[in-house]
Formats: C-alpha cells, structure tokens, sequence
C-alpha cells in the first residue's frame, strides 16, 4: 500500500506540472491578412474579388469578401456574392444558425430591388 503522504505529495507534484504547462506561452495563430483571403479566394474558387473588408460577426473579427464569378456562358455568369470569412482560420462562416426554437436562416443583407 502506498504511503498517504507520497500520495499527496505525487498530487501536488501533478499539479504544479499542469498549472506550469499553462503558464507557458504557445504560438499564437497568425490572422489573415486582406491580400491573403483575396489570394485565397482566386487561387481556391477562381472568382474574381472585388471588396474585402473588415467586420464582426456574431461577436468574432471576420473579412466580407464582395466576389464576382467570371463571365462566361452559364446562369452564374457575373454574379456578385458577399462571403463572411473568419479572420483567425480564413474559413467560411455559415450564414445559418441552429437555436432552441429551430433554425434561422441566412440574416445576410438582402440587395436585391423591391418588386
């Protein structure tokens, strides 16, 4: 049988060994940048960006890329859509959200003409 007193020593020794593991500073993720979400975007889906700006979103720093599909010979040709992009991961945000009366839909804003 072991020992209270090593018991309790290997548990502050324990201890101490997780409060120093978070004291020690780990590298910090480094934001995207403007020009890197707009190479990104070309290189990734070979759209044509035309705004990128920044703003928050549901309380965290994203980038709203303005993107134009390339001109061509199909029903997308030239059109023009803004993507909420993450600034930490330069991942897309979703537009959608799941809350306890059901989900909601996109709340991005609407341009389109009233008709």
């Amino acid at each position: 049988m072991i020992e209270p007193r090593r018991v309790i020593a290997l548990f502050v020794l324990a201890a101490i060994v997780v409060f120093a593991s978070a004291l020690v500073p780990r590298p910090a993720t480094a934001a995207m940048t403007e020009n890197q979400v707009r190479a990104n975007f070309t290189a990734e889906f070979g759209v044509r960006v035309l705004k990128v700006r920044r703003s928050l979103y549901d309380g965290r720093a994203v980038f709203l890329v303005t993107v134009m599909n390339p001109g061509g010979d199909f029903n997308e040709a030239f059109q023009v859509t803004t993507l909420v992009v993450d600034v930490e991961t330069g991942k897309l945000v979703s537009g959608y959200r799941h809350h306890s009366s059901g989900p909601r839909g996109n709340q991005s804003p609407s341009y389109q003409t009233n008709r």
